[in-house]
């Protein structure tokens, strides 16, 4: 009972629109024919209330982490509004850091255990979205946290723009910028 109202009141909650007609540097990992459509008509996808359950639980978990970080003063905005109008890109980072008098962009992610455990390295589209978060903000360095959902263990990452990571997405993005431009689907 407890269970199904909870579905029901997921299912008919209204849905958080991400605007389209822009590239949001989460999705810059897929490929160029689903930035079309992506960029034509939006997430069209319908998502079942365990999976919106997922999502709430990320989001709350980024709002507990920036909570702690700016409680400590690392914390210098959250939630920062990035865009870039040639690239047509819309989006917004986790928040903007300070450590030892060096600003950073902070990305938050969370994981299960078994992808936390095997993962010596940043994710690579994690990489793709920090990266154009420095891109954006003009930050050249940038923190991915992870923590996992299995029992809050946190795993830090520090890295700096990358142009082997960042140049193919450029290039990517202006391929489908043209396709539009042209109305042809990316082959």
């Amino acid at each position: 009972m407890i269970i199904k109202a909870i579905d029901t009141y997921l299912e008919n909650r209204p849905r958080d629109e991400r605007p389209i007609r822009c590239f949001h540097p989460s999705s810059l990992h897929r490929p160029p024919r689903e930035l079309y459509w992506y960029y034509l008509e939006g997430d069209t996808q319908e998502y079942n209330p365990r999976i919106l359950r997922i999502f709430d639980n990320g989001h709350h978990v980024h709002f507990r982490l920036q909570g702690y970080l700016e409680k400590t003063g690392i914390l210098l905005e959250a939630e920062v509004p990035v865009e870039c109008q040639e690239y047509e890109i819309r989006g917004h980072t986790d928040g903007i850091i300070r450590i030892n008098g060096m600003e950073g962009v902070l990305e938050i992610k969370s994981m299960n255990a078994s992808n936390l455990h095997t993962s010596y390295e940043p994710k690579p589209e994690h990489l793709i979205q920090v990266n154009m978060y420095m891109f954006c903000t003009g930050i050249p360095r940038a923190c991915l946290l992870y923590e996992c959902k299995d029992n809050q263990e946190l795993k830090e990452f520090f890295v700096k723009q990358e142009p082997s990571i960042l140049d193919p997405v450029l290039e990517k993005i202006r391929y489908v910028q043209a396709c539009i431009r042209k109305g042809t689907e990316p082959t």
